[in-house]
């Protein structure tokens, strides 16, 4: 008798085709070409945005390129081949859902935790309630009242540093842990106040900056019940309060990230009026929270004026009375960005620029009204502008900004019936410098020095050209400059002081120190007032007495 045989196809080729045996070794090939082109981005001049885009986009193409592969080598029903294809993507996803990583500057992936544990700031203790007593609030000659100093660049030219920190480094007199949020300090007489998140309260924190205790020295706190956190697997900006608050006539001024505008009494913390902003004016947060912060507007008359930049139809800045709270005037209808207005003046009148989300506006400093508007791409949701307006002399108006946008000049022209032009002396995409994501500038005997990409540059103002620009290991990253005496003084995104002389024909750094760990992201602004340096990130805040030349005594404090 005959037998017939039958066999069953392997298990092999049921799944495969020819095209799979030919590229069987494209995924190991595919997955070395990315990270190749990876590693060649991470290790070149690119500036800090395109590297920090590059990985995400990178993964992005390599799951592309895999999926690609197991869709049309393999011979499967074409259920099972998109299910096989969806898989590394749904990885991907459960593994971002669960994990956040903190990627410092460009020093690569430093810390991870996951998303469910506590955070740092839910971990402090809220001082909230307790008996502090009214301190006796005086002013120097030497503070720092506001987000940069009050001034259009963060800059204390009556100081010289010691460069020479090995002989004479800056000594630590405290450090604390404080709560989340990207504020910096402002600084009167011997107190300091910044904003912080713990837990579900967005605080006002006073510290006492000549406190002998080694662990910090809380003075008041005022509490408003809110919590702004972006959240989900890959929002960035993080929890808590972005803007810096404002001291003027012993009254505090702040901006939550939810739109809060407080005024407290500077020797107690005890709220004297306060405005929900979005709530009032009927409109929604920007993606990464409110960051402006309150500006002071000393008027003809008696009364002294609070700006807020609100961003609502109607109400886009916003005055409100000092002593009384109430809205004075409103006007414009741009939405905000994460600038501050900035009292100035130019074309021989008094203006209050401001940067919104896609405009830079100009305001009457008499009534609000809105003198001249000029295109500045940005989107608060997206592409954000960060960075201040800096008004120059001869009427002109720098404007920067990050997202690979660049730098611009305007000139500011008026014609015989009033009607005021804003025209780009030089502009992007023809010059793409200074490219200032989160930070500002300074602005030092006709050149410019800033952060480019989170690389140091300093340009030219008449024509925007570079005089230098400058890559260093560890990077800056997204980090703050300010100016003291003749010497720059940036905290890197990687918590890193470094001490840069202000020198348009060359780079030339004379000292550097760690503050912070790099795992600890750093974007929050230094403030100086003599010889006191405070600094301060989401997790940490550190009190460096500077060395000065001439000797670190403080002047006398004069009553206010």
């Amino acid at each position: 008798m005959d037998c017939i045989v039958t066999t069953e196809p392997s298990t092999t080729e049921s799944i495969t085709s020819p095209e799979y045996s030919r590229l069987r070794w494209f995924p190991l090939s595919w997955f070395l070409f990315v990270v190749g082109c990876l590693a060649v981005i991470q290790s070149s001049e690119f500036d800090q945005d395109v590297k920090t885009f590059s990985i995400p986009i990178g993964i992005g193409v390599l799951l592309l390129g895999v999926s690609g592969w197991i869709i049309c080598c393999r011979r499967s029903s074409l259920r099972k081949r998109l299910l096989w294809a969806g898989l590394p993507w749904l990885c991907v996803l459960v593994f971002r859902s669960s994990v956040e990583f903190v990627n410092n500057g460009d020093v690569g992936v430093v810390n991870w935790r996951w998303r469910w544990s506590a955070k740092h700031d839910e971990k402090l203790k809220v001082p909230v309630g307790e008996e502090h007593s009214a301190v006796q609030w005086e002013t120097t000659s030497h503070d720092y009242p506001g987000f940069l100093g009050g001034g259009y660049w963060a800059e204390v030219p009556q100081v010289q540093l010691s460069t020479d920190w090995k002989a004479h480094p800056p000594l630590e007199k405290w450090r604390c842990p404080v709560g989340a949020g990207w504020s910096g300090f402002a600084i009167v007489g011997d107190y300091a106040i910044t904003q912080e998140q713990r837990g579900e309260q967005e605080l006002v924190v006073c510290y006492r900056v000549a406190t002998q205790d080694p662990e910090g020295e809380i003075v008041w706190s005022h509490a408003d019940p809110v919590r702004f956190d972006p959240g989900g697997p890959g929002a960035l900006g993080y929890v808590g309060p972005r803007a810096t608050p404002t001291i003027h006539d012993g009254r505090v001024l702040t901006m939550g990230a939810t739109g809060i505008v407080n005024c407290l009494d500077a020797s107690s913390g005890e709220s004297i009026w306060s405005h929900d902003t979005l709530a009032e004016h009927g409109i929604e947060n920007i993606m990464w929270g409110k960051a402006s912060s309150p500006v002071i507007l000393e008027t003809e008359g008696e009364s002294t004026l609070v700006l807020v930049s609100v961003g609502a139809p109607g109400a886009s800045l916003v005055a409100y009375d000092l002593e009384t709270g109430k809205q004075v005037w409103s006007a414009g209808d741009r939405r905000s960005s994460y600038a501050s207005p900035v009292v100035c003046e130019l074309l021989g009148q008094r203006q209050i620029l401001s940067v919104n989300e896609d405009y830079v506006t100009a305001h009457s400093a008499d009534d609000g009204k809105v003198l001249w508007e000029s295109p500045w791409l940005g989107n608060s949701d997206s592409d954000a502008t960060a960075s201040q307006p800096v008004p120059l002399p001869g009427d002109r108006v720098f404007l920067s900004k990050g997202y690979g946008v660049g730098a611009s000049l305007l000139q500011l022209v008026q014609d015989e019936a009033g009607n005021i032009q804003a025209e780009p002396l030089w502009s992007p995409p023809i010059l793409k410098v200074m490219k200032t994501k989160m930070g500002n500038v300074v602005v030092r005997d006709g050149y410019i020095y800033g952060l480019d990409g989170g690389i140091l540059e300093c340009i030219d103002i008449e024509q925007g050209e570079i005089q230098w620009k400058k890559r260093r290991l560890p990077a800056i990253g997204h980090g703050q400059i300010m100016a003291i005496g003749d010497s720059l003084v940036i905290l890197s995104e990687a918590g890193e002081l470094i001490l840069v002389e202000i020198n348009s024909e060359e780079y030339r750094e004379l000292a550097s120190m760690r503050v912070f760990p790099e795992d600890q992201i750093t974007w929050n602004n230094p403030a100086f007032s003599q010889p006191y340096l405070l600094l301060r990130n989401a997790q940490q805040a550190v009190c460096l007495e500077m060395p000065i030349l001439g000797g670190t005594s403080l002047p006398e404090v004069a009553s206010k």
